[in-house]
């Protein structure tokens, strides 16, 4: 179909174009709200500055198109193809992009509040600066968990964003704002979050192997049974945060914050906890296998059932602390 023939049939009332052949197609600033394009073929088609709001683009080839400042508000792509997209400050409130296919698209400073991106491929994407605040991207029971492998998430708001589940897998995520976010047995091996706020996220069961976490905020997390084997917290905050049953074999936490933190059971074996301040800090039955506590701020902590038999305590602060034996400990 040719482009004039499209425009001329929509102006004049069309709405279903269902399978359509517009592949390079220009439609720059086109008022194309509500219409019909399921399955159809709009490869390296341009839409900036388009009106999509409400539009159905399910299933459709859109790699390679240009959604520049375009309106897609409670648009329909669920499982399109956007492989190499151009998203740049596009507007996608409410969005269904269930299952689309958006390695290495460009959504830099789009608007993807409430968006459902579940089972989702944003391998590569860059979403640098882009607010996906009450945006899903949740594993389902039995389905595919959104891919955000090497994602950049730089400076992203996700606050209260679902990713339970997630693989953010050497994904950038620095500065970014995941205030309460829920990212349940997600995948953050090898991720940087140097400076990311998670101010009371739920961290349960989530795997930060090697990640970089250098001075964010933790504080208030829940982390139960996380996995930050060779992690790097240096001057991370987590103050109150509730860790039981955490792994933090080889992990930095040099001048890392850890007042009135829940760390019972927590294996801290070769960690290098150097300065760290962790007063009134619950640590019963934690290991400290070759720890480095040198120059540490223990104060008015609970070490019951602590090992600190091989634990470098070099000028380490027990004031007020309750030792592995139960005895109180004073200067």
């Amino acid at each position: 179909m040719e482009v004039n023939e499209f425009i001329q049939r929509y102006t004049s009332g069309e709405n279903d174009f269902s399978g359509v052949m517009l592949a390079g197609v220009d439609l720059v600033g086109a008022d194309l709200i509500g219409i019909i394009l399921q399955d159809s073929n709009l490869s390296r088609a341009n839409f900036t500055f388009a009106y999509l709001s409400r539009a159905n683009l399910s299933r459709a080839n859109l790699m390679e198109s240009n959604f520049s400042g375009a309106n897609l508000n409670q648009a329909s792509l669920d499982g399109a193809n956007l492989h190499r997209s151009e998203f740049h400050g596009a507007i996608l409130q409410k969005a269904d992009m269930r299952s689309v296919q958006m390695s290495l698209a460009n959504l830099l400073d789009a608007n993807l509040m409430e968006v459902d991106f579940r089972s989702a491929d944003l391998s590569n994407a860059n979403l640098k600066g882009a607010c996906l605040r009450g945006s899903n991207m949740r594993q389902e029971k039995r389905g595919k968990p959104t891919n955000l492998k090497g994602a950049n998430l730089d400076k992203a708001d996700l606050k209260n964003v679902d990713l339970q589940g997630a693989d953010l897998t050497r994904a950038s995520l620095v500065g970014a704002n995941l205030a309460d976010v829920n990212l349940r047995n997600a995948n953050l091996t090898g991720a940087d979050l140097t400076q990311a706020n998670l101010k009371g996220a739920s961290l349960t069961d989530i795997k930060l192997e090697g990640a970089k976490l250098i001075g964010a905020n933790l504080s208030n997390v829940k982390m139960e049974r996380g996995n930050l084997t060779d992690a790097d917290l240096t001057m991370a905050n987590l103050e109150s945060a509730t860790m039981p049953d955490a792994k933090l074999v080889r992990t930095n936490l040099i001048q890392a914050n850890l007042n009135f933190a829940r760390l019972n059971r927590v294996d801290l074996s070769r960690a290098n906890l150097y300065g760290a301040i962790m007063r009134n800090a619950s640590l019963m039955d934690v290991f400290f296998a070759r720890t480095n506590l040198t120059s540490a701020d223990l104060s008015d902590s609970n070490l019951i059932g602590a090992d600190l038999s091989s634990a470098n305590i070099t000028g380490v602060n027990f004031n007020g602390s309750i030792m592995p034996d139960g005895q109180v400990y004073h200067k």
